[in-house]
């Protein structure tokens, strides 16, 4: 039902983009009949029947030219049904005016009226078709107007309708909704999250390519937002060159054209900027390309050519109520006469521009308006007002970096997920690649945040040194800095602990495995072929499982559960039952809402198997058991083995290797979990004696926090 280009486009909220919502068809023959068709039948009907084809005669004109006809019918039918008191017609009627506002008046703030007026009237009737359509306009409209907390709410409530209504048609348009609000914001993580949702849509829908369209997009925009641009390049060139072809929409060319200027190919950049007929272009397009024409010229510092550019798009731009679009021009006339020294007309759209970010709590746009600011006024002299500025400046240049480096870590995963989703060493280095980078870039905002206080300090001593109400101000704003660093410091730590447990998780996946693969071995050498073909099927099931799980820090029990059961049957089998097994499980657990660490509860059974059943003559018994007790998770593993004293003779020097290995990873996981718990893991060992004082085995408790 929509495409990648009209999604692409729905980016300057352009009148193709609910042209595309609203379109069963172009203009065609076949449209032409369905049009002559339904006034035929206009003709006979009444009441609420003749309402609906009013209605359904205004959507066909959609994506024509006859767009006079889309607000014509729709009002006949608002007319008609108000007499009747009919309220779903009077819901879509107002929807339909609402999109003829969005597709061809450009009036963001018509079509939020509009479309409230609809959800209002949908309230009010028991039939609820199209009212996700009147969420997402909604939601769109007020995107582009920078409300976008009220945008995400109306969004989401897009999302509860689509569930209730199991109207799926326009959910890839609120998320690309969504990312635009994201984008705003430089929340680079939720954004990435959201495509990626586009993405499965992509591969649902039958697309088969090594990278969908949606995956070509957002690996571009992320690395060109994360200031990677060469990185980002290939990605959009193979989207919007080689498979969209030409020509493609104004909006798409204007971000390509804005990449190959930021990655220094300003003559390729040039290029697209040419083929763009500004002369006959739609103001709707054209306040795009001035104002994406004005940042080249930026880039190449030619100031006096970029003016008039920015200076039209701003027009434009508030004339329409485009008020995302409007920050950007408020900010890019300030960086453009702050390069010129217009000291007066920079602060004054720095102003304007800062305070629509921080209405919309875009970051990176509130940091470029510290900036610019913090710059002016250092060159006036204004000392005060220079330190004030910059002070936020850093802050918020702290705060998108780490959303950058927190973006940078989720683009970087995902594209090596595409590539080798079963390379887990090289995805681990990646994260330690980018943990270092973080730690690195913290400290240098540290140090560069205690460099300036020292320069403030030095500068009050020696103008203001009798000045006791400043000196406070210097000594209090040292000891923010210095509790900020502790703060760094702190979060510098529980990284690290967050990458020791990493490490540990990643040491039980090859001991697991090297044991299993020994088990095989074994079997084979002892077994027949049948045999040894289904305990080789078992064991690439476990071993799927066990990759899966192993990428996670916790994960349902449910799954560890699975992963022990099938452990069990393997050494049931390779032992030719020589034990029989039981898991129970107390029936109040919800075992797919608990958490534990991967592989928790099988080092003790392997234990239990290898060490107490193993030398046994007649069939062992094991039990396991799972209950919760006191807000923890609690694991009863239960064996009639000959007992740890007499194993610890049959213990070869191989074994005992092997034992230390698997109990020394597990006690330092759980000496790490109680690093991080409130609640204290444990575990014990009991030795069991039966009644004539003989070994009568060996039970295991342990117990971690419950995890939901």
């Amino acid at each position: 039902m929509w495409s990648f280009v009209c999604h692409r486009q729905s980016k300057s909220f352009c009148a193709f983009f609910f042209a595309a919502i609203f379109f069963l068809s172009f203009n065609c023959p076949a449209q032409t009949e369905k049009e002559d068709s339904l006034k035929n039948r206009l003709k006979r009907l009444k009441g609420i029947a003749r309402i609906d084809c009013l209605l359904e005669l205004s959507q066909q004109y959609f994506g024509t030219p006859k767009k006079d006809s889309i607000f014509y019918y729709a009002d006949k039918a608002a007319e008609e049904a108000q007499k009747i008191n009919y309220n779903h017609g009077l819901a879509v009627a107002c929807l339909r005016k609402s999109g003829f506002a969005v597709c061809y008046q450009n009036d963001l703030l018509q079509a939020e009226k509009l479309a409230r007026e609809a959800i209002s009237w949908f309230s009010r009737t028991a039939n609820k078709k199209e009212i996700t359509l009147a969420y997402q306009i909604l939601g769109r409209a007020q995107t582009d107007q920078s409300l976008y907390d009220e945008a995400l709410t109306n969004l989401n409530l897009f999302l509860k309708w689509a569930q209730i209504t199991s109207d799926s048609d326009w959910v890839g348009f609120n998320l690309e909704t969504m990312t635009d609000i994201y984008r705003e914001r430089g929340e680079y993580v939720k954004l990435l999250e959201t495509q990626q949702k586009l993405i499965q849509m992509d591969r649902a829908s039958g697309n088969n390519n090594y990278y969908s369209f949606h995956e070509l997009w957002v690996l571009g925009l992320m690395y060109r937002l994360l200031e990677e641009y060469a990185t980002a390049l290939p990605f959009w060139r193979k989207l919007f060159v080689e498979s969209l072809g030409d020509p493609i929409s104004c909006w798409n060319q204007m971000e390509y054209a804005e990449l190959l200027t930021q990655a220094g190919q300003a003559d390729s950049a040039l290029y697209y900027y040419n083929k763009f007929d500004s002369a006959g272009a739609a103001q709707k397009d054209l306040r795009f390309f001035l104002l994406s024409k004005g940042e080249y010229y930026l880039y190449l510092k030619q100031y006096s050519t970029a003016l008039p550019y920015f200076r039209k798009a701003l027009l434009l731009h508030q004339q329409l109520n485009d008020r995302r679009q409007t920050n950007r021009a408020f900010l890019d006339l300030a960086k453009t006469y702050d390069a010129l020294h217009r000291n007066d007309s920079a602060i004054a759209y720095a102003r304007q521009g800062l305070a629509m970010a921080l209405q919309t709590k875009a970051k990176p746009l509130i940091r470029d308006g510290y900036k610019i600011l913090s710059t002016v006024y250092d060159r006036l002299q204004q000392k005060d007002s220079a330190y004030f500025y910059y002070r936020n400046y850093i802050t918020l240049k702290d705060a998108v970096m780490n959303d950058q480096t927190r973006g940078k870590m989720a683009a970087y995963d995902y594209e090596h997920r595409i590539e080798n989703l079963a390379n887990e060493r090289q995805l681990q280095q990646q994260q330690i690649a980018q943990a270092s980078l973080q730690k690195k870039l913290l400290l240098f905002g540290i140090a560069g945040l205690l460099l300036l206080g020292i320069i403030v300090l030095r500068n009050i001593l020696l103008k203001r040194k009798n000045e006791i109400n400043r000196r406070k101000l210097a000594e209090s704003q040292l000891q923010l800095e210095k509790l900020e660093a502790e703060r760094t410091k702190a979060e510098l730590q529980q990284r690290a602990t967050e990458l020791e447990m990493q490490a540990l998780r990643a040491q039980m996946n090859p001991h697991f495995i090297f044991n299993s693969l020994n088990s095989i071995n074994r079997f084979i050498l002892q077994n027949n072929r049948q045999e040894a073909s289904e305990y080789l099927t078992k064991f690439s099931r476990l071993t799927r499982l066990i990759l899966q799980n192993s990428q996670s820090a916790l994960i349902p029990l449910e799954s560890e559960l699975e992963a022990l059961r099938l452990y069990l049957e393997l050494e049931a089998l390779r032992f030719d039952h020589h034990f029989v097994y039981t898991i129970k499980v107390d029936d109040d657990l919800d075992v797919s809402a608990l958490s534990v660490p991967p592989l928790t509860i099988q080092p003790f059974v392997e234990n239990a198997i290898w060490h107490g059943l193993m030398h046994k003559e007649e069939r062992g018994h094991l039990e396991i058991a799972v209950f919760e007790k006191e807000d923890q998770l609690c694991f009863q593993i239960t064996d009639d083995g000959i007992g740890r004293k007499k194993a610890a003779e049959f213990k070869s020097k191989s074994a005992a290797t092997h034992k230390a290995m698997g109990m020394r990873i597990t006690t330092d996981r759980i000496a790490m979990l109680q690093q991080n718990s409130l609640q204290k893991p444990f575990f014990i060992i009991h030795d069991l004696v039966l009644p004539d004082g003989s070994p009568g085995g060996t039970e295991v408790w342990l117990r971690i926090p419950a995890t939901l």
